[in-house]
């Protein structure tokens, strides 16, 4: 009898451990009538688990709230920046101030530590102020009279009007277009001037002179002097008629922001650099001469000889 009590005692035993055992591999309780004293701690049934991006899901307003440390917080308006980025939950309102007026701006809702500096005309690229700078709005620049730009926006530099020289005016310059001149009656008048072998001086027609001789000559030291007779229109022209690569010519624009003069000088060094020695200063004035830009190319020639001399 008390070997069957022992055997009774042990099968209960073993039921209870495959019972406990298997609980665990379940996502519930299998035995919901057992007393709460006889269920593990462990097995307790887990809880919802609550979303990290509940908030995210809810959101923030973009355009005038941002998202810090789980809290909703008021950007700065326009013309102010984040003075002390962030907020409390009692008090969204982020801490901002004023830009200073005439020299920094901030056209949009913002927390950025900063405001925006303001942007200048540079009149070396043949602009002007159209609109001055505010708190709210960045300076606004438009080509000066006598000045044009025909890029698409934002303009980089404004290039000079062409002159119709004893042409007759097709169509005046503007803001985005050149000076349309009838070349036919230009082509005609100066054909008339040299139907004689002679001009009135007694030289040659220009077709029949004898062309310059260049020296080779360092044009590295000159290149100062050269960029002051230079207008900044005409710098650009001519690098890009010699072929220096636009990516060139933006990282020297990028690396001399606000300073016409230096950039001039880094272009023509460009050029220089890639050009070399040989035929640089032939290459130089007829270049010139060929965009038209002859006055320009007789003021360095003059320089370049008087400093040789």
């Amino acid at each position: 009898m008390h070997r069957r009590n022992n055997m009774a005692k042990k099968l209960v035993l073993c039921l209870l451990t495959l019972c406990l055992a298997f609980d665990f591999i379940t996502p519930g309780p299998l035995h919901e009538n057992v007393s709460m004293s006889m269920t593990p701690r462990a097995h307790k049934k887990p809880g919802p688990v609550k979303s990290i991006f509940k908030r995210n899901v809810i959101g923030c307003r973009n355009d005038t709230q941002y998202l810090f440390h789980d809290l909703c917080c008021d950007s700065c308006k326009p013309g102010s920046f984040a003075k002390r980025k962030g907020c409390t939950k009692d008090n969204p309102t982020t801490s901002c101030e004023k830009c200073i007026d005439g020299e920094e701006y901030m056209d949009n809702y913002n927390y950025l530590s900063k405001c925006l500096r303001c942007g200048h005309c540079d009149t070396q690229h043949g602009f002007e102020v159209e609109k001055n700078c505010t708190i709210h709005q960045n300076v606004k620049c438009r080509c000066r009279s006598g000045y044009f730009c025909n890029s698409s926006e934002p303009c980089r530099h404004c290039y000079p009007c062409d002159e119709c020289r004893g042409g007759k005016i097709l169509e005046s310059c503007t803001q985005t277009n050149n000076t349309r001149c009838d070349r036919a009656v230009r082509k005609k008048k100066k054909t008339a001037e040299y139907n004689n072998k002679e001009e009135p001086n007694g030289m040659l027609p220009l077709e029949e002179m004898e062309p310059l001789r260049y020296p080779d000559i360092d044009l590295l030291p000159h290149i100062p002097v050269i960029a002051e007779e230079m207008r900044h229109s005409e710098v650009m022209t001519f690098v890009r008629r010699l072929n220096v690569t636009s990516n060139r010519i933006d990282v020297i624009m990028k690396d001399n922001p606000n300073d016409g003069a230096e950039q001039k000088i880094k272009l023509l060094e460009c050029w220089y650099q890639e050009h070399g020695m040989k035929d640089a200063y032939k290459t130089l004035i007829t270049t010139l001469r060929d965009l038209r830009f002859r006055a320009t190319a007789d003021k360095i020639e003059q320089k370049i000889n008087g400093a040789r001399k």
